[in-house]
């Protein structure tokens, strides 16, 4: 298929040879507000793989605000400018286009710890002195000035993701009374516009100014259409080449700034439409982009000129090239699944589908291809033994699985089916288009056994056979009433109309319950777990999808009983017991790894590895990890 979006574009004097951008994330990858090898690596890599503008994360202005920003490069002072000239230099060297982000998080410096992380209260807009203000956009300019003195293409001006340029444009963060407040979109815009115009007469035309522009807040009393529209006017009137419309932030929308699955592919496009049709000058869109037939077919439609595809180019750097080289089933395709802004230490990937993510600089992108049609035994069909299977077919090995189910997928086949989960099922479609490519030789619905191995002699065995339930002694767990949540998944039995209690409040819990909550059932969790104990985003956001659906979640109870009819849990001091109605009760609790066949086996042959859940319980970007480790390390 010929694509468009492949053609050159011109943003301002810039020509950028195709319409994808990488758009800017904060990766976490700088010490002290210094550039690092990491650093230089992943932007290298991302301009190698065809992109044509490269936006990096974050750049604060003033390092002492404090949050993560000296996880980011700094633009404060010259000390910081060699790394920085080593970004520009990396990403030039591939072909590619790069803009700095100057940023500042609006975050009030001085407020104590204790302060409840409150949106208005957190938000430094309307706190800030004309004389302060001021002293804000002086830094600004200077930051802008470092930029192109390190030999940048572009300057991306952030409004957006509610940091302090956003909190002037939202009429959700500003409450000012003077000039500078949201009574009217020329005071909203007016912090930025200042700011572009300083840098305009600053700068001359020697590097292009883009924009990015938040769209929505995804939340009652933020940005509308009309104020996305006026403000986009007023930028290209203020001489901006480009602006990127995103939405959500940190503060109000984490999920309206990086979709988790409950949205659709493209879901932001609209927004970017708006913009569109009043402006004159390229804009570009965001929304999880995966497809090359997506993106060609909403760019061909006139809703954009450009496509940012961010977490699309972390799952695979190599987008724009697959596609362009006519290999668009190779894609790795990103599942939605937030890992990417789970915090993670310098040193370890943070992409569940890409093992070499943030990791590049220790990672060779080149596998070994010494193979040469070796044997490799691979157990289980889940995501660590088809990572395993998909490397070393790659480097040339003759590789067989053998799956106990019809289909592949293990857990990852699971996690797919409950509702904002179906995004998972892309990468399960794009393994089963790398079986075929590969010639990868599949057995399915068989159970394995040591004889069957050895007819095949195999060089290498990789045991990849998953986890079970751990069941807990709770009186009736045995009952006829009681179902397990993966038996359920597998089988989908329709029930509806039914009072069912969940036991476990893990993530698998939640988002069954929600699905059986939304098919018509009463559904109510119980967990041990205290009502405050610390969760990860995902998981907080499963508790909470899973009480907007009715669902009753009570946490620090304990079941200590199950009948026929109804469960019996009690406080964690025993000092409570309360009755629930359950029809049925499901089972959502530890697992534990299945770890007998290894242990039959691992004396066997000379190269026999457990990888997955088999060996230690994880995630999906865990299992991927360690298949991909083995396929890859396999001597």
């Amino acid at each position: 298929m010929k694509y468009n979006f492949l053609e050159p574009i011109k943003i301002g004097k810039m020509e950028l040879k195709n319409r994808i951008i990488l758009p800017a994330m904060a990766r976490f990858l700088c010490e002290d507000g210094f550039v690092t090898e990491p650093y230089i690596e992943y932007f290298r890599t991302m301009a190698k793989g065809g992109s044509a503008l490269i936006i990096t994360g974050i750049m604060p202005v003033d390092p002492i605000w404090p949050n993560t920003s000296l996880l980011q490069p700094c633009l404060s002072d010259d000390k910081y400018m060699p790394g920085l000239k080593d970004v520009v230099d990396a990403v030039h060297a591939e072909g590619a286009k790069i803009a700095f982000q100057p940023w500042m998080p609006g975050r009030d410096p001085f407020l104590p710890k204790d302060v409840p992380a409150k949106v208005k209260e957190i938000a430094i807009v309307n706190r800030l002195t004309k004389d302060e203000i001021k002293n804000i956009q002086r830094k600004y300019v200077n930051a802008a000035i470092r930029c192109q003195k390190a030999g940048v293409d572009a300057i991306e001006f952030h409004i957006a993701h509610n940091f302090l340029a956003e909190q002037f444009y939202s009429p959700f963060f500003n409450l000012r009374q003077d000039e500078y407040g949201a009574q009217s979109v020329e005071n909203s815009m007016r912090f930025s516009l200042e700011i572009l115009a300083m840098l305009k007469t600053e700068l001359g035309d020697s590097v292009e100014i883009i924009v990015k522009l938040n769209g929505s807040d995804i939340l009652p009393g933020g940005v509308t259409p009309h104020v996305l529209a006026a403000s986009a006017l007023m930028l290209q009137r203020a001489g901006v080449s480009m602006i990127t419309v995103n939405a959500g932030g940190s503060h109000t929308s984490v999920t309206g700034m990086s979709a988790d699955g409950n949205q659709e592919e493209g879901w932001k496009v609209d927004l970017a439409e708006i913009v569109k049709t009043v402006v004159n000058i390229p804009v570009a869109a965001c929304g999880n982009f995966v497809h090359p037939e997506y993106v060609e077919k909403v760019i061909q439609e006139g809703k954009c000129d450009l496509a940012a595809i961010g977490r699309g180019q972390i799952a695979d750097p190599q987008w724009v090239n697959k596609v362009s080289s006519g290999r668009e089933d190779e894609i790795r395709p990103c599942i939605a699944c937030l890992y990417c802004i789970t915090p993670r230490p310098v040193g370890e990937s943070a992409c569940s589908v890409n093992p070499r993510d943030r990791v590049e600089y220790k990672i060779d992108e080149n596998l070994n291809k010494n193979g040469n049609g070796r044997s490799v035994v691979i157990i289980g069909a889940g995501p660590a033994g088809l990572e395993a299977a998909v490397t070393l077919a790659e480097r040339g090995f003759k590789t067989f699985v053998y799956e106990k189910f019809a289909d592949i997928g293990g857990m990852m086949a699971l996690a797919a089916i409950p509702i904002g989960k179906q995004k998972y099922k892309w990468m399960l479609d794009y393994y089963r288009k790398q079986i075929t490519r590969l010639n990868i030789e599949m057995h399915y619905s068989t159970e394995v056994n040591i004889e069957i191995i050895k007819k095949l002699d195999p060089y290498a065995v990789i045991v990849a056979t998953g986890s079970s339930s751990n069941i807990p002694p709770i009186k009736g767990i045995d009952g006829k009433n009681v179902l397990n949540v993966r038996t359920y998944l597998r089988n989908l039995p329709l029930i509806t109309g039914k009072n069912i209690v969940c036991i476990g409040a893990g993530l698998a819990g939640l988002e069954v319950a929600r699905m059986l909550q939304v098919a018509g059932n009463d559904v109510t969790v119980v967990d041990m777990m205290s009502e405050d104990a610390p969760l990860t985003l995902k998981h907080a956001l499963a508790k909470g999808y899973a009480k907007e659906a009715g669902v009753v979640v009570n946490l620090g109870q304990k079941v200590c009983e199950i009948q026929d009819n109804v469960v019996f849990a009690k406080s964690l001091d025993e000092s409570v017991t309360i009755e629930l109605s359950a029809d049925i009760v499901l089972l959502s609790v530890d697992v534990k790894s299945n770890r007998s066949f290894f242990d039959q086996i691992c004396n066997e042959y000379k190269h026999v590895y457990n990888v997955g859940d088999s060996n230690t319980i994880g995630n999906i970007f865990d299992a991927i990890s360690a298949g991909n480790q083995v396929g890859r390390t396999l001597e």
